[in-house]
């Protein structure tokens, strides 16, 4: 009977031990354990811009279901060096600074807080219009006028002149003129100018209308989402000849290098006024 009581007693004391254990270790792992973090391991590094005159941004996509690590992450910040005119083959510095203080006080170890990288898919630029593949073009203009259309009321309604008008359609699109503006500052785009033939029930409207497709290099991509247009406003000499070639320059020339694009549409266009 008392060997079965020692025995009982034994084996509550051992579990007792075990779970004092356990949580000794747990707690420990927890709250004093030094861990490392590696802060290079899940950063992306997103480029703008093009081959020889690109600039990186480093973004990371730590996403741990530990709360304590996730919230040190959101801590780290990343410095890179040379960061302009970045080309395909440049070697890039990163240093991760970080909270200091919150690190201690989860017994973190950063590691890795400095590496380099070899810039590489930077998109080139076209040396000329010549270069753009046809496909390419054909894109760009496809998407300039579905630029219009979609914008369509809007336009109309921009000018002070007409912006009360209701019941306004828009019966024709006519591009007119077509470019590849080349600059050394900024990136390279492809403008087209339009002439947009509106109907109301006051009266008949036609406005001079340029959409702007940038970043033309390539990586052969359209970005919907920078696409841009603004009324062209052509002065009284420009709008008795439908000299548009003329505003082109007037505009843009001092800032750009301009290629002319003859296209099928402006081509009849130019026909029509000879």
């Amino acid at each position: 009977m008392n060997s079965e009581k020692t025995k009982n007693k034994l084996i509550y004391f051992l579990a007792l031990g075990s779970m004092c254990l356990a949580l000794v270790l747990i707690m420990y792992n927890f709250f004093y354990k030094t861990v490392e973090v590696d802060v290079m391991k899940n950063i992306e590094l997103v480029y703008t811009g093009e081959n020889g005159s690109a600039s990186v941004t480093v973004e990371n996509n730590t996403e741990d279901l530990n709360q304590r690590i996730q919230e040190f992450m959101e801590t780290v910040e990343y410095e890179v060096s040379p960061n302009s005119n970045l080309s395909n083959g440049d070697t890039i510095h990163i240093i991760a600074t970080y909270d200091d203080e919150l690190s201690m006080t989860y017994h973190y170890q950063p590691i890795n807080t400095e590496k380099e990288f070899i810039v590489q898919g930077l998109n080139n630029r076209f040396e000329s219009k010549d270069d753009i593949p046809e496909n390419y073009l054909n894109e760009i203009l496809t998407e300039s006028e579905n630029y219009i259309t979609e914008h369509a009321d809007e336009i109309f309604h921009l000018d002070p002149e007409t912006a009360s008008q209701e019941d306004v359609s828009l019966n024709n699109i006519s591009q007119l003129y077509c470019a590849f503006l080349k600059s050394t500052q900024t990136s390279d785009r492809i403008i087209s100018v339009y002439q947009l033939d509106y109907a109301s029930k006051e009266q008949a409207v036609t406005i001079y209308y340029l959409v702007c497709v940038p970043n033309i290099n390539d990586g052969n991509r359209v970005i919907r989402q920078n696409i841009y247009g603004e009324t062209a406003y052509l002065s009284s000499e420009e709008l008795q000849n439908l000299n548009i070639e003329s505003y082109i320059h007037r505009v843009f020339g001092t800032q750009y290098s301009i290629e002319k694009i003859e296209t099928s549409t402006n081509q009849d266009q130019n026909t029509e006024k000879q």
